[in-house]
């Protein structure tokens, strides 16, 4: 049997989960030092040709796919990561833990209505959550919220009455999808929150954001504008990502089809963004920059996924803080950067063991606290 022959026979048996413990320790060292890299591309079908010609932009690139091929091909355990190449993998574990783990976050979520009332959606049970004045707000077997509107109900903001809106919000360590009244579909990350009417007026469709929700909207002549500190966007039928927790300096929309308009706060300027651009907003300077994304990426989350590219360790730790509900030692973060990506569904005790597989950081967990060692 020749080398590639074994590889990709090492590889099959991963994904089949027959590899023995012998194994399993050449998988992840052949990973480490590279070696898998055609091999595990090749089961994804991703020419390294062309990752170079789109992707000349970032460093490190040919890693950073590496990272997403295998985290694709394996599905449970270990995502190969890369902060520094210089790094010296640790022997050790770079976990260790001095009480119970934490869980990974789920589907939690409350319903606020116009009157105070609070509805925890975790407790609901499945069918009619709340209904009147036409308007039927269901729970779905699979969790979602559904916001169904009799054709014979009429806008109260037609009539110039301002709208009592609803609001849907996360806990840290929740996350929750809605559809809202006219079709349109909302995910909502982990400590965020949407307020919007039950009825949307006939002119528009006005909805108001802080923190982090993916949009895909449905298609009407009526613009849908979203609301966030700073910004507003404006769209007829698209999908994209909008972060905008208010503790962090930017606010990010990130565009994946279609096309959106952003218009800042100051009403000095507004950009319009096509698939795979993404506009950065600085909160304090009101001033805007445009990238180019690759626009999935940012939309992972709601897939399931942690996705990292060239990303502080203080940022990534900070979506860890929001998903497991814990509290990170910030401070005492070393200075490196994340290509990774990894699955949201673990343990805290096992992502910190992928984070810190080949970075050389070690960290513990204490009660509900993450430092380092």
């Amino acid at each position: 049997m020749d080398k590639t022959e074994f590889y990709k026979l090492l590889i099959q048996r991963y994904k089949d989960k027959t590899a023995t413990d012998e194994e399993i320790e050449v998988f992840f060292q052949l990973i480490r030092e590279g070696t898998l890299s055609a091999p595990l591309m090749d089961e994804m079908g991703i020419d390294l040709g062309d990752i170079g010609e789109k992707e000349q932009h970032v460093r490190h690139r040919r890693p950073y796919y590496i990272a997403a091929a295998a985290m694709l091909l394996i599905g449970l355990g270990v995502a190969y990561l890369l902060m520094d190449r210089s790094a010296t993998p640790s022997t050790e574990s770079s976990y260790s833990s001095t009480s119970t783990d934490v869980p990974a976050g789920g589907s939690h979520a409350t319903l606020t209505l116009p009157d105070g009332s609070r509805i925890a959606l975790d407790d609901a049970a499945i069918g009619a959550v709340v209904q009147e004045g036409g308007v039927r707000i269901a729970k779905t077997e699979d969790g979602q919220l559904v916001y169904q509107v009799a054709p014979s109900v009429s806008a109260g903001t037609d009539q110039g009455i301002a709208p009592a809106l609803h609001e849907i919000s996360t806990p840290r360590g929740g996350q929750y999808q809605v559809v809202l009244p006219d079709g349109s579909r909302v995910w909502l990350n982990a400590d965020s929150r949407l307020r919007f009417p039950p009825v949307f007026a006939s002119s528009d469709r006005e909805v108001f954001l802080e923190g982090e929700g993916f949009f895909a909207v449905a298609h009407s002549n009526q613009p849908f504008i979203v609301h966030t500190e700073g910004q507003q966007i404006a769209v007829l039928g698209t999908e994209f990502n909008v972060r905008a927790h208010p503790e962090e300096p930017t606010v990010q929309t990130t565009l994946l089809r279609g096309s959106v308009r952003v218009d800042l706060g100051n009403g000095q300027a507004s950009y319009v963004l096509k698939p795979d651009q993404q506009s950065v907003v600085d909160r304090q300077a009101q001033t805007a920059r445009i990238e180019a994304v690759t626009a999935s990426e940012y939309a992972a989350w709601k897939d399931g996924y942690f996705t990292f590219r060239n990303t502080p360790l203080a940022t990534v730790m900070q979506d860890v803080a929001r998903w497991y509900d814990v509290t990170i030692d910030a401070d005492s973060l070393p200075d490196k950067r994340l290509y990774a990506v990894l699955p949201r569904d673990v343990s805290l005790a096992t992502l910190l063991e992928m984070i810190g597989l080949t970075s050389g950081v070690k960290f513990e967990l204490t009660e509900r606290r993450v430092s380092l060692e």
